[in-house]
């Protein structure tokens, strides 16, 4: 089984939702992941929680169905298909849950979606409770990778950041079994 996350790991979020900041007079500064405390204005005021939370809501009513897709996403997902159950795991706000999901459907990934809510350290437990296979786990989120490995370190894990500016911001890369910066590297190391 390979679980997979959504946002920069199949769409690539953060090129879209710097193109949106951009077109509402704010932009994103890249000294974290967090969204909170990297969107500004104008004079490079950090916006507060509560306005990130309107920004992130506005940004998936508005962008969810024509993201674009991250390098090789589509190509490597059908490939592995022969090989593996694929699900996708996605910290998408519930309420965006049916735009991903048409979203999905419209690139052509035809595989089981759970949006998800904080760590998924949980979900992948269960699912690999219930999988009669080895499991693989695959996010761009140093975060998310390690609660899968707190939970249940028999998870394989790939911490997947092909954007640059993303990847230059990781400091602990080897909380995960591999790292990778391309899909086709994903590709050879769950082929393997």
């Amino acid at each position: 089984m390979l679980i997979c996350d959504a946002d920069e790991v199949i769409f690539d979020f953060m090129f879209s939702f710097e193109n949106f900041l951009l077109k509402n007079s704010l932009k994103f500064l890249w000294r974290s992941y967090a969204l909170t405390g990297n969107i500004v204005n104008k004079k490079n005021i950090p916006v507060d929680d509560i306005k990130v939370k309107m920004i992130l809501t506005k940004f998936f009513k508005e962008c969810t169905l024509n993201l674009n897709l991250v390098k090789n996403a589509k190509n490597s997902l059908n490939i592995l298909a022969q090989y593996y159950q694929i699900l996708i795991l996605s910290n998408i706000p519930f309420e965006f849950y049916e735009k991903r999901l048409k979203a999905l459907r419209k690139n052509d990934f035809p595989f089981p979606f759970f949006a998800n809510q904080g760590s998924k350290g949980k979900a992948c437990s269960y699912l690999y409770e219930h999988s009669k296979h080895p499991v693989w786990f695959i996010d761009d989120s140093p975060l998310q990778i390690k609660s899968v490995k707190k939970e249940t370190p028999k998870i394989n894990t790939i911490l997947y950041i092909e954007n640059n500016k993303l990847a230059k911001l990781v400091k602990e890369n080897t909380i995960c079994d591999y790292y990778s910066t391309s899909w086709l590297t994903n590709k050879k190391i769950l082929l393997n």
